[in-house]
């Protein structure tokens, strides 16, 4: 019994461990993807979408302006990349990056219009791209692999109340569900 959960724990650690260490993308306040708090009372809001690898192509996912941002309207995506899309941010897109990038790459900007104060602490994730049966954002990497990603959560109008930066879960699950799987 000891053996099972110890090795079951390590695999988990591994698990969590990887994702870690794997391609990220993540909404931002700045092109550098340094701050998740995402300031917008009103007129324009831009949000940047950073993709944080060792070496990338292209990537797919989505990013529709959350039910919670009450008085925002998306207004288009701006990309740094000639040809750049296929879809817009709000419904699933694959952006082509030209050649092989790595580090924190800023690959899109996608504008909003603010009308007045939005509440604090909406929850913006990054997500898969929902026209494909991948179950995460995914890029392709230098090798011209198909890769799994994971998405980060933005903030909009945050506090020291509502972090951000984690990443957006893939299936919910409880401890005692994880646990169950190495039971006897």
């Amino acid at each position: 019994m000891m053996t099972k959960v110890t090795l079951g724990m390590f695999g988990l650690i591994c698990l969590v461990s990887g994702l870690a260490q794997g391609d990220t993308i993540g909404l931002y306040a700045d092109q550098s993807g340094t701050n998740c708090n995402i300031t917008a009372t009103s007129s324009l809001a831009y949000v940047y979408v950073v993709h944080v690898t060792t070496g990338a192509t292209a990537s797919e996912f989505s990013a529709p302006k959350p039910v919670c941002w009450t008085g925002a309207t998306w207004v288009g995506d701006q990309c740094p990349f000639v040809p750049c899309f296929d879809g817009p941010s709000q419904t699933g897109m694959m952006i082509g990056y030209g050649s092989c990038k790595a580090g924190a790459i800023h690959i899109l900007t996608i504008v909003y219009s603010v009308q007045g104060p939005s509440p604090s602490c909406c929850s913006y994730p990054l997500l898969r791209d929902p026209r494909y049966a991948w179950k995460t954002p995914v890029v392709i990497d230098c090798n011209e692999n198909l890769v799994s990603a994971v998405g980060l959560v933005a903030t909009i109008n945050g506090n020291a109340t509502c972090p951000c930066g984690y990443p957006v879960p893939v299936e919910e699950t409880t401890w005692g569900s994880v646990k169950a799987l190495y039971a006897e």
